[in-house]
């Protein structure tokens, strides 16, 4: 039903841009991240908001797309699975990157119709501790206040920790006070104190980037507002040349693991294939097929990313000589947390499955003979499914199909292994069946993204791998990073007497990065935090928007010793 839903919403627009030449939606974006100042190597966590251009907190896009740029070439990429108009992502920057100043670069696909323009935008810098490339440079030293209050748009709000000073390992808390009671979202983070100045206030950047305009609109990009849409091209596999899908191609993509998530494609105005995906964030693998070739044509992935920007001149990030032992410091600290933690850019969370069908007939093959041929696997025991050589000698799986009152065998199904389609099906005749833990047969029809396939035949191995799966030229199975779900930092907690013992070395130099804080109205919220074995100071940044659009932020800054 959203689907219907989106196509029509599309129409409406496309409809209002052709009789008026405006529409009446444009989609901004807004990045809050834990800090500006980063070393290769760490982690940007990140915050991402949508709006209208009226700064006004709006549900539309699924999925947010993340750069960061040096110079005019995009050097990393995240997809960001937005909820409720706002999302929470994690960019792990490489420790060969060259020290320097990078725009950071949001935007959604519909915001692609108006132009880069008014894509979101601000600098990072990155220092690379072991190259050379920073160099000395005397900043004029400003004295800094303990804790402040901002001014912003909805008024004052204040934040404070429950102390000035802390030591290392203990328990601490942010109060906020002043919180409107028509919060839209609210996020906080805390991380050392910064030896390099930020080039522009948060509160700048939310009003600059939020409010940019544009006179163009095209209706090239599909909002993605069910899902991830995934672009490919058919590709002749004999000429390497793209191809025009006709309408007896049938196109498919997968994503392998657990659970079903296949979709078929439909043809462009421009002949290419669009994927409406759903539920396929965290994955790390995918599958396209062509059906109805043989082995002649395969399906390319294209890019959803921009990639290229107009060069921009970016200024030199000089590093106070002062400044030296600091960030040898929060350098070995890296070092020492890289080696003491899991990689933190490994999110372990997978959407679940959207496809909910219950299987006609599960087979857990551990509670049958064994066999050691798929051939006698499903003579002897799968019911509804079964294996027959066709007039070119291949073998060809068939499914019961219900036509009218009756079953019959259908020789068109969805074949699965691990997730994985399979088309040429003398793969699957030839698998070694000792592999696989369990066979479900779902009986046909079964639509799919808008073809009807004669039922399902489901395959899953112990490993979940799809390891020894003999697939022809149709099939390619290509690493694809989807969109990220929410991350959020995992601390320790120092309240346990045996967690502040322990002789593991806790090197954190963000603190505390929570993109969604709860406060179901209340005007006066405590938030906890943990210190960790650094010391020096610390600014702790708490940034909102109401349901109106009013944009507020405050920030305070403390000290922790040994």
């Amino acid at each position: 039903m959203k689907k219907y839903f989106c196509c029509i919403l599309w129409i409406c627009i496309a409809w209002n841009i052709q009789l008026f030449g405006k529409v009446e939606l444009r989609e901004r974006i807004y990045v809050q991240t834990d800090k500006h100042l980063y070393l290769a190597g760490e982690p940007i966590m990140m915050k991402l908001l949508t709006t209208d251009s009226e700064q006004i907190p709006i549900v539309f896009s699924k999925i947010a797309y993340v750069e960061l740029i040096g110079d005019s070439v995009a050097q990393l990429q995240i997809k960001v699975e937005l909820t409720d108009g706002a999302g929470s992502g994690l960019m792990l920057l490489p420790t060969d990157l060259p020290t320097g100043y990078y725009r950071l670069i949001a935007y959604t696909q519909y915001m692609r119709n108006e132009g880069a323009d008014v894509f979101f935008e601000k600098n990072i810098a990155v220092l690379n501790t072991f190259q050379s490339g920073y160099q000395p440079a005397e900043i004029e030293k400003t004295e800094h206040h303990s804790m402040y209050a901002e001014e912003t748009d909805y008024g004052t709000f204040s934040l404070q920790p429950d102390k000035t000073t802390y030591t290392t390992r203990t328990h601490g808390e942010l109060i906020l006070n002043g919180l409107p009671e028509n919060i839209h979202t609210l996020s906080v983070s805390i991380a050392g104190k910064e030896f390099v100045p930020a080039i522009e206030s948060n509160a700048s950047l939310f009003q600059k980037n939020l409010t940019k305009k544009s006179t163009e609109f095209t209706d090239e990009f599909l909002p993605e507002y069910e899902g991830h849409i995934v672009t490919g091209k058919i590709i002749d596999n004999q000429t390497e040349k793209e191809v025009i899908a006709d309408q007896f191609l049938v196109s498919g993509i997968a994503f392998p693991g657990d659970g079903i998530r296949f979709f078929t494609g439909q043809k462009t105005k421009t002949e290419d294939i669009r994927f409406f995906t759903s539920a396929i964030s965290g994955t790390k693998e995918m599958t396209t097929v062509v059906y109805n070739a043989d082995e002649k044509y395969r399906i390319d992935i294209q890019s959803p990313f921009v990639t290229r920007y107009a060069s921009k001149q970016m200024p030199a990030l000089h590093i106070d000589s002062a400044d030296y032992g600091q960030a040898l410091e929060r350098s070995v600290a890296l070092q020492v947390l890289r080696y003491f933690s899991e990689n933190p850019s490994e999110n372990g969370n997978v959407s679940e499955s959207y496809f909910k069908v219950k299987p006609t007939w599960s087979y857990p093959l551990d509670d049958y003979t064994r066999f050691t041929t798929m051939r006698e696997v499903f003579i002897e025991f799968i019911v509804g499914a079964r294996f027959r050589r066709n007039a070119a000698g291949k073998q060809e799986m068939s499914v019961y199909v219900k036509r009218g009152e009756y079953y019959n065998y259908g020789t068109m199904p969805l074949v699965l292994l691990d997730g994985v389609p399979v088309s040429d099906h003398d793969a699957i005749y030839n698998y070694d069946p000792l592999a696989v833990e369990k066979i479900n047969i779902y009986y046909g029809p079964c639509i799919l993204g808008g073809y009807q396939f004669d039922g399902i035949v489901e395959l899953i191995t112990y490993r979940r791998l799809h390891q020894n799966l003999n697939l022809n030229k149709s099939t390619q199975i290509l690493a694809y990073e989807g969109p990220q779900l929410p991350y959020r930092l995992d601390t320790p907690y120092y309240s346990e007497d045996e967690n502040r013992q322990s002789r593991l070395p806790d090197a954190r130099h963000t603190l505390l990065w929570n993109p969604d804080v709860r406060t179901d109205g209340k005007a006066s919220v405590r938030l906890p935090f943990d210190t960790s074995d650094i010391t020096g100071e610390f600014k702790a940044t708490v940034e909102g928007i109401t349901k109106d659009g009013k944009f507020f932020q405050a920030t305070a800054v403390f000290k922790i010793e040994h």
